[in-house]
């Protein structure tokens, strides 16, 4: 299964309760908060440059989102890395990352979430719902995960 229900890992946020609201800065400088994305699904995934299971998955979330980017559905990468943009750029463009990444530089977003460890990802409704997380690293590219996010999306 993909994602877990209900898991208390000292986790703010659970199923069904709305996700807390954040506004960051993506790596244009610009704003972009997670209610601008109502009416779709949202995949908000938290990680880290320095991260190693971060960057294992990158290529699976990559994968997922070229897939169903036409689906009502985003994917917000959140970045922990303290020196933002400057370290964030150059692996987003090396490791060729098209989705939205946003930089949570004093964890603010992070900690509304309740994130303790990284890369922690969570799956939002159309109205704005927790449906729920993932703690660890996750091969989004899976038949079985491709499948869930095809039935989510119909």
């Amino acid at each position: 299964m993909l994602l877990v229900f209900g898991t208390k890992a000292s986790a703010q946020v659970e199923e069904g309760v709305d996700a807390p609201n954040f506004t960051l800065k993506n790596l244009e400088g610009k704003e972009v908060s997670l209610s601008d994305f109502r009416g779709k699904h949202i995949l908000v995934n938290f990680w880290a440059t320095w991260c190693g299971p971060c960057k294992i998955e990158m290529p699976s979330l990559e994968a997922l989102y070229q897939r169903f980017k036409n689906k009502k559905f985003v994917m917000l990468a959140i970045s922990n890395d303290m020196f933002g943009a400057t370290v964030v750029k150059p692996f987003v463009k090396a490791n060729k990352i098209n989705f939205p990444v946003l930089l949570d530089q004093r964890l603010k977003a992070s900690n509304a979430f309740g994130v303790v460890s990284l890369p922690a990802t969570f799956m939002i409704d159309p109205k704005g719902k927790i449906l729920g997380a993932l703690y660890g690293a996750e091969d989004w590219a899976t038949p079985s995960n491709i499948l869930y996010f095809e039935n989510l999306l119909k």
